[in-house]
């Protein structure tokens, strides 16, 4: 069974996120965050779906984790540098993609 909270911290981790950031991304109450490890509070589901949105991945990978998604060992590399991408580097990163199909093509 997955520690949800410290499935919450490992994500923080990765994005190099604090309580603070993910609280303005999701709405949550920074109380709430700190709780989360302070008291051992649970987020409920709504805020783990918020926070799956802000992290910008699925509910089932937020469960499952990386191991049990059947990510090859590059593809859990090419994720762990997105996280660290902002806004701008993600969609120059899109827009290659979207070159490399279309040269793909010819």
């Amino acid at each position: 069974m997955i520690d949800i909270v410290a499935r919450i911290n490992e994500l923080l981790e990765r994005k190099g996120w604090t309580g603070y950031e993910l609280s303005k991304q999701t709405g949550i109450s920074t109380n709430a965050i700190y709780d989360w490890n302070r008291i051992g509070a649970m987020p409920t589901l709504a805020n783990v779906v918020k926070i799956c949105e802000a992290m910008e991945i699925t509910t089932e990978q937020f469960f499952c984790s990386d191991e049990g998604y059947g990510m090859t060992d590059d593809e859990r590399k090419i994720l762990q540098e997105w996280f660290m991408l902002g806004d701008l580097e993600k969609d120059a990163v899109l827009k290659m993609i979207e070159t490399f199909k279309i040269l793909k093509r010819k």
